[in-house]
């Protein structure tokens, strides 16, 4: 029991920290903002080669703050899909500003072919086997609960049904435990798995 508060304890602490980071990381990117405009003026001002430089740190710059946007989305949903997503703009930058012949354009190509696949064949398989039954792992994303079964969940600004369950449970003053029941007044969630404190497995029911 004491293992338990403790990881769920610490789980709050990583938490914070998390959301601390992710506020300082969004300050930094909106102070970066205005150099956008300085690099606008540096090109209107510039001969032709030079305007080539500045525009490639331009997008470089841009996509940068792109990619500290999807991090930020990264570190507060937890979900697969915004990994997916950091990885494509980290690809797309890459091509986009240093790739300067058809090897790196190919490995790049290819490396975003390799993010797709996993996407494709992976991911879409995070629904438990059982889920006909409404059971469903903790990482499936709750909008693709709502769309393949004709769920009405509202996520609360959760991703996944796994964080939203471990805010009501949280919220209501519960602990992360095998049976464990908590609802959010129109379905009723109950824990199949849990290890170390962390949802695994989650029944759901209509009520």
């Amino acid at each position: 029991m004491n293992q338990k508060r403790n990881l769920l304890v610490i789980n709050r602490l990583i938490y914070i920290l998390e959301m601390v980071l992710s506020a300082i990381l969004i300050v930094g990117i909106i102070i970066s903002i205005p150099d956008l405009g300085r690099y606008f003026l540096s090109i209107l001002q510039s001969d032709k080669a030079l305007s080539y430089e500045l525009l490639q740190e331009f997008l470089s710059h841009v996509m940068l703050l792109v990619i500290g946007l999807e991090f930020v989305m990264m570190m507060v949903a937890h979900s697969e899909s915004s990994v997916v997503y950091l990885l494509v703009m980290m690809i797309a930058r890459k091509i986009l500003i240093y790739a300067h012949d058809t090897v790196d354009l190919l490995i790049g190509v290819l490396a975003m072919l390799l993010v797709f696949v996993i996407r494709r064949f992976l991911m879409n398989n995070t629904i438990s086997q059982p889920a006909q039954s409404g059971m469903f792992s903790a990482a499936t994303e709750i909008s693709v609960i709502n769309e393949r079964f004709k769920y009405n969940i509202d996520g609360l600004g959760f991703t996944t049904i796994g964080g939203l369950v471990f805010y009501l449970l949280d919220h209501q003053g519960m602990e992360v435990k095998v049976e464990a029941i908590v609802d959010d007044g129109d379905h009723i969630y109950q824990i199949v798995e849990a290890n170390n404190g962390i949802i695994e497995t989650i029944a759901i029911q209509k009520k």
